[in-house]
């Protein structure tokens, strides 16, 4: 997992002031350019980031991977994060998703906030209202495909014969359903991921996060498993915040943050131009990596 803390440990080790100068600039210059849409002037905010910044202390230097970040994300929208490996891109998602504790800042989400949050409540938090879809998919490898996708139904108190049903059509849902019974071991890398999608869904969590969900697979998997979780959240009306530093899984987004030293270095509307589920255009990137 990309953490934000590689490039920071090559390129900044220390914060001189031109520096710290130069990552202002950048942020101010991204805000400019990211005007609110109007169609999200009707739709409540879901995540709202003020000022975050993150910190790493490695023996006796201080590394920055994030730096006085702000941005807001809104319902029913799915927002790409793009950056190169160890642009901060993970840092962000983790800071959003309350895995990690911001040196500065704050991480307001459905008015709470998660960045003040103890424990135990963020783990209550986060059962209610996320899901997660790892690029290493995270799998229990003695729990076959069943077990696997009901766990959050599980930990949510929903019996056992409801939560069996709701993960069996999940999994129907995603094209595994001769695949149940099967175990991480006995699937493939797309197979899995589907099973870790399904998981990710099951409970109809208000945000979906999905850090680098495709990393680990082949280009036709990929757009497969983009457009699974596109029209789910889509029908669902759920925000996904998706992590990742391909373009072309950038393409669906409907809003792209360019994450670059760990700032937002540029705000991209990509609704005009995103690919659609089931578009010509997703298939001739299939045939154009094929043809390689």
């Amino acid at each position: 997992m990309d953490d934000g803390l590689n490039f920071n440990l090559r390129e900044v080790s220390t914060n001189t002031p031109d520096k710290i100068a130069e990552l202002a600039l950048r942020q101010t210059q991204a805000k400019d350019t990211a005007e609110i849409p109007a169609e999200n002037e009707s739709k409540k905010p879901t995540i709202i980031i003020q000022d975050l910044s993150k910190v790493f202390v490695i023996g006796k230097e201080k590394v920055r991977a994030l730096y006085n970040v702000n941005l807001t994300i809104y319902e029913d929208e799915i927002v790409c994060l793009l950056g190169t490996s160890g642009s901060g891109k993970s840092t962000l998602l983790n800071l959003m998703a309350g895995l990690e504790k911001p040196t500065k800042g704050s991480v307001t989400i459905f008015g709470e906030r998660v960045d003040k949050m103890s424990e135990r409540k963020l783990a209550v938090f986060r059962q209610k209202n996320m899901g997660f879809v790892f690029q290493s998919y995270n799998l229990l490898p003695t729990q076959n495909a069943i077990d696997n996708v009901s766990m959050p139904l599980a930990f949510a108190g929903v019996k056992r014969k409801d939560r069996t049903k709701r993960a069996k059509e999940m999994l129907r849902l995603v094209g595994l359903g001769k695949r149940m019974k099967h175990k991480p071991t006995q699937m493939s890398g797309g197979q899995q991921q589907r099973v870790g999608i399904a998981r990710a869904f099951v409970a109809k969590p208000k945000i979906v996060f999905a850090d680098e969900p495709t990393g680990n697979l082949d280009t036709r998997t990929t757009i497969e498993v983009m457009e699974m979780m596109v029209s789910m959240s889509r029908e669902n009306h759920q925000t996904l915040v998706i992590v990742t530093h391909d373009v072309e899984i950038a393409a669906y987004a409907d809003k792209i943050y360019h994450i670059t030293d760990g700032v937002i270095s540029a705000v991209e509307d990509n609704r005009s131009k995103q690919i659609a589920v089931g578009s010509t255009e997703a298939s001739e990137i299939i045939k154009a990596a094929e043809s390689v």
